[in-house]
């Protein structure tokens, strides 16, 4: 089986968005785990952990912030230089 795919990079980037946003707006740990319903450390591995994170974890935390998932979500990421898709092999 392989092992499970995960970008620390664009998580350390996501992450420090949603801290800077949380920070901005003065929108305390606490306050999310109110908005959201989650644990404290539920918060904390989504927006301070390291580790991977859910989708619908990451739009719980952005409604919290009162924050469009876009704008925590406009970076560039290095696209790899891949083979002709298998349509194209022939």
């Amino acid at each position: 089986m392989a092992e499970q795919y995960i970008d620390i990079d664009s998580l350390n980037i996501i992450r420090e968005k949603l801290w800077a946003v949380s920070n901005e707006k003065k929108i305390t740990l606490e306050d999310i785990q109110d908005r959201t319903g989650f644990s404290y450390s539920q918060v904390y591995r989504i927006v301070r952990g390291d580790n991977n994170m859910s989708v619908s974890g990451f739009i719980a935390v952005c409604k919290a912030l009162e924050v469009q998932p876009s704008k925590i979500l406009d970076f560039e990421i290095e696209i790899p230089k891949y083979q002709p898709t298998r349509k194209n092999f022939k």
